[in-house]
Order: structure tokens, then C-alpha cells, then sequence
């Protein structure tokens, strides 16, 4: 199941997060020193601890779908005392979520490369509970699924049941970090980690703050992971369509340049927010698809993203950087990726609908005025993109500056970057990743 995270920004918002377990956030096995209640009404985004699905048990309790009508609207029974979050997340994307079909292509094709007779499989975030029965479907000896929304929880044992696979998919309804090894102990050591706790940023779920939890308190050592591997990407675009509906220039002889002002070039804006499908707009990448972050679901720990990196890139073509597009692929074993480029969206409108992209508006920051200045790149300009990343890993800001990034002694910046890998070896070729850690 994908978890609730396809709101504006990306970020998670305020909520009570677990207990104990979520006092190791960083993922080391150590208390961290403060109390899951401490934060109980903070964001996640600024404490640092994972994002919390709304409407979950560790949310708390929320209005039902009847208490959030007025009284004279009518209400079939069967969603009076649903959570109104869950009834607007399940027909705000759960819907297109299922409907993908080659996300669920790409899971059945993983699973099959890992699951025997002999596999435990665990997954976190069960919603509907549909990747739990692909598991079970291909012969594993147990499923074991953890999904935190209680009525989702039964209408997962429903879909189950309703599918012949009772016996062999044993749903927990938990948070997966306050889930212990003894409940699991009857079915065995996981062998698989089976998620899709993926938002329309890579990380705007808190996939890997989940998963590293799993992977070292509840499964079996060296378990796979599905999916394997990850990565974040950034595109620099131009666009006529993106720009007219974030500024203004004039109509009739009048002159709005001014209202420019307001223009918002520091969030992160998903671009079903804005209400289009970004595969369907006119655009051109200014220069090359760059992977600006790496992520491996089997072995890197919370905070593996650092604080800020430094990517550079060489502008392809003249123009003006409209945005920056962010984008994200997911691996699983061989070949397998699953991603969310324009391109992989544009025939498959459920994705576009689920996740889509996230937009980031640009201006040139060496020139700070009234009004955002617009960044000219040339064909053949270095430019530097810089990713600062939330302290959750939730979200992340982009800024676009010339040339190179300084020297690593000017700001600070190491030699390797947060992977402890040398710079230039961070992805499909190209451009050196410069990061360094908070």
C-alpha cells in the first residue's frame, strides 16, 4: 500500500508518532534520548521522525465521514463512522493505485524471483492487501501483513477472504514500528520485506524510516527487499504551459509584472495540485534526467540523504528554466524498474494520478529584487543543482546555480559523498554528486 503522502509538498504533517521504536528514528538501535508524546503535535518534517499515515492508530482519532457532512446531506450507512481521511485518501488515489497495472506487474515479477515454498513474507502497509495475496499466489509458505488503518484492515481480511487466501495471509493491525518479534514468532523470520509506502517524491512516505525498522528489529538477517533499490532524479524544464499558470506577464497593453512578486519558488508543488498530468504538457528538458539521490532499501540507514548536495550538470539545450521536475525509479531484481518519468506516465493515467511529479518553480538566486529574476541557462553551460533535504528525508528544496560547485574546503564539502562513495560515481554516468551530512 502506498501511505498517505500524495498531499501538497509532500511533507508529513502533525500527528502522534509511536513509542519507543519511533524514538530510534535514526535507525541505529540507540533511544535517541526523547519521547514519541514530546513531538505528539509537532510535524514530522521539522522533528525529524517519520511520516505518520493519517487515519492510522498512531494518528489518533480523527472526525468520521458522516461527522465532517453537514446534517441534511445524505450519507450512505456504510461511511458514516469511516474516517474521513481514509474515505478521501481511498477515492483521492487508492483507486488509481490498484489500477496501475504494470506497478502491479512490476511487484508480481519481483516477488517471483524470491518467493519459494519455504518464504515468510512481511509486508508493511497492506491497504487493500493485494501484494500480500500476489505473495501468497505464488506459493509462499506465509504472508504476513501489517497495515495500521483498522477499517482498512478489514476490508483488506475481506478481499482476502473473498479470495481464498484466509488461511495463509495473517493481517496485524499495527503501526509495523510498534509490531514485536514475538508476533511474529509464530509464522517465522520474515525472508522478504514487501512494501509500497512510495509518494509522489521518493521518499514522501518515509519508506526507508519504515523499512530499516523492519529490516532490523523484524526480519530474518539478509532478508531481500522489495523493492530493492531506489532513486531520486531531477529534470530541468522549460515550459510555456508550467508558466502560465505560475506568472504573468500582461493582457491588453496592461502591464501585471508586479504580481510576480508572490511567485512561489521555494515549494514543492505536485503537479496533480496544480490539476493537469505534466506527461500530457508541452516541455523541454534543458538538460539530462540526473539521479540526485540513491537509496538502498537493503542496507542504507535513516539520514543516509545528508542535508544538502551538490549535483553537477551541463546544460543541452538554451532556454529559460521554468521548474525542476522531480521524478523517481524504484528497482527490483534483474531489470525490473518501475518509475515515474513523464515518459512511464504518459500512457498510464492511474500513475499520473497516483503520484505524478513534483515541480519546483526557479528563479535565478544571484539576483535577489522585487520580482524572481528568470534563470537563462546556454547550450553547454555547467550548471550546479543543489538538493536540500528535510531532516525526515520527506521532502526537499531545489536551487540552480552556475558553475561548478566551490571547492570542497570552502563549504565544507568532503571529498565522498553521503554514500561514502568519491564524487562523479553516483549514478547513470554522469554528473558528481557532492553532499554532505547534517
Amino acid at each position: 500500500m502506498a501511505a498517505y503522502c500524495r498531499p501538497p509538498g509532500g511533507a508529513g504533517g502533525g500527528g502522534r508518532y509511536g513509542d519507543a521504536e519511533l524514538d530510534d528514528y535514526d535507525g541505529s538501535g540507540e533511544d535517541d534520548g526523547s519521547e514519541g508524546d514530546e513531538c505528539a503535535q509537532g510535524n514530522a518534517q521539522f522533528s525529524g521522525r517519520p511520516y505518520v499515515p493519517p487515519a492510522s492508530s498512531a494518528a489518533g482519532t480523527g472526525p468520521s465521514f458522516g461527522e465532517n457532512m453537514e446534517s441534511h446531506f445524505l450519507v450512505p450507512r456504510r461511511l458514516q463512522d469511516k474516517p474521513y481521511e481514509l474515505i478521501e485518501a481511498a477515492n483521492d488515489w487508492h483507486y488509481a493505485m490498484m489500477n496501475d497495472i504494470p506497478r502491479n506487474e512490476f511487484y508480481l515479477s519481483a516477488l517471483q524471483q524470491l518467493v519459494t515454498p519455504e518464504t515468510v513474507v512481511l509486508e508493511i502497509g497492506a491497504g487493500s492487501g493485494l501484494l500480500s495475496i500476489i505473495a501468497a499466489s505464488l506459493g509462499a509458505k506465509c504472508v504476513v501483513a501489517i497495515e495500521a488503518n483498522l477499517h482498512l484492515a478489514n476490508v483488506a481480511r475481506e478481499i482476502i477472504r473473498s479470495n481464498g487466501y484466509e488461511g495463509k495471509i495473517h493481517i496485524i493491525n499495527k503501526m509495523s514500528t510498534d509490531v514485536t518479534p514475538a508476533e511474529l514468532a509464530p509464522y517465522g523470520a520474515p525472508d522478504v520485506l514487501l512494501s509500497e509506502i512510495l509518494g509522489t517524491l521518493l521518499l514522501g512516505e518515509s519508506a526507508l524510516h519504515y523499512v530499516a525498522d523492519a529490516r532490523r528489529r523484524l526480519c530474518a538477517p539478509r532478508c531481500a527487499v522489495v523493492p530493492a533499490r531506489g532513486a531520486q532524479f531531477a529534470t530541468l524544464i522549460e515550459s510555456a504551459d508550467v508558466s502560465s499558470i505560475t506568472s504573468v506577464k500582461s493582457w491588453n497593453g496592461i502591464d501585471l509584472d508586479y504580481f510576480n512578486s508572490l511567485q512561489d519558488t521555494t515549494s514543492m508543488v505536485f503537479t496533480k495540485q496544480y490539476g493537469f498530468r505534466f506527461s500530457s504538457a508541452a516541455y523541454t528538458e534543458l538538460a539530462p534526467r540526473t539521479r540526485i539521490l540513491p537509496i538502498d532499501f537493503a542496507r542504507d540507514s535513516v539520514g543516509v540523504w545528508g542535508q544538502e548536495s551538490h549535483t553537477t550538470i551541463t546544460a543541452t539545450r538554451s532556454g529559460v528554466v521554468h521548474a525542476v521536475m522531480a521524478s523517481w525509479e524504484v528497482y527490483g531484481g534483474g531489470s525490473l524498474v518501475m518509475a515515474t518519468h513523464p515518459d512511464a506516465t504518459l500512457h498510464n493515467f492511474p500513475r499520473d494520478m497516483q503520484w505524478g511529479q513534483a515541480l519546483q518553480l526557479i528563479e535565478d538566486t544571484s539576483a535577489d529584487g522585487e520580482k524572481p529574476i528568470p534563470f537563462t541557462v546556454a547550450a553547454g553551460e555547467t550548471l550546479t543543482i543543489v538538493t536540500r533535504h528535510s531532516i525526515d528525508g520527506v521532502s526537499l528544496q531545489f536551487e540552480l546555480l552556475r558553475g561548478e560547485p566551490p571547492p570542497a574546503g570552502a563549504i565544507g564539502i568532503g571529498a565522498v559523498d553521503s554514500r561514502g562513495r568519491r564524487t562523479g560515481e553516483a549514478g547513470s554516468g554522469a554528473p558528481g554528486v557532492h553532499a554532505r551530512k547534517p
